[in-house]
């Protein structure tokens, strides 16, 4: 009987004694293959590197300086480097600004370990992601309005050309439409630090188109 498993290789006394062709080849690859990946393991720890919540002290072009406990990093970016925000949408370099918060991922291009090729950049201080909110208008702007939300607070909402009106039924409104006490639905980029609103794309209104009131008959009693 033989036994093969990860790291592990027996046979029968019989084929022992004997050096069997086969269970000397059996055990030759295995040492090879776990020579090759041990290698690999080995490659990938001495060179893998993370920056957990390092600060950027700089940003040139494609290269982020970020610092982390007293040490001065150098971050290198290119089109393989994946730029996330804290809620994990896609970001960008040129949306990232000094003093932000950073999660690093990638390898050690230098053998003192100070210049990091990225392949994910995820910047928690952008506090960004898109998303379906509801509210009450409460007043009006130029650009758009302040609405009232239950579980975010007040957020201002900045709608453009682009945007598309609709109301309860799925017609079609204008911005001008909207007004002070609506119930909307506004669908966008929200932003958690700054409490806004933008690159909305459609905005619900469901208080419209105005509900009909019943006003009920009084027959009187003969």
């Amino acid at each position: 009987m033989i036994l093969l498993g990860f790291g592990l290789t027996t046979a029968t006394p019989a084929f022992a004694a004997m050096g069997h062709p086969f269970l000397r080849a059996v055990g030759e690859g295995i040492g090879k293959n776990f020579a090759t990946a041990g290698g690999k393991i080995r490659t990938f720890l001495q060179t893998h590197a993370s920056l957990i919540g390092a600060s950027i002290t700089g940003i040139n072009g494609t290269t982020l300086t970020v610092s982390q406990n007293g040490k001065t990093y150098t971050v290198l970016t290119d089109g393989n480097t994946q730029d996330r925000r804290r809620y994990w949408g896609k970001g960008s370099i040129t949306e990232m600004q000094v003093g932000d918060t950073v999660n690093v991922y990638g390898t050690w291009t230098d053998s003192t370990n100070t210049t990091i090729q990225a392949k994910l950049v995820r910047d928690v201080s952008i506090q960004k992601y898109n998303g379906v909110f509801f509210g009450t208008v409460q007043s009006l702007t130029s650009s758009g309005w302040t609405m009232t939300t239950v579980e975010r607070g007040n957020q201002t909402v900045t709608v453009s050309s682009t945007t598309k009106f609709k109301d309860r039924k799925g017609g079609t409104l204008a911005q001008s439409d909207i007004a002070v006490g609506h119930k909307i639905r506004v669908r966008g980029l929200w932003d958690r630090t700054s409490s806004t609103i933008t690159e909305v794309t459609e905005v619900r209104d469901f208080s419209l188109p105005v509900k009909a009131t019943v006003t009920p008959t009084v027959t009187p009693t003969p």
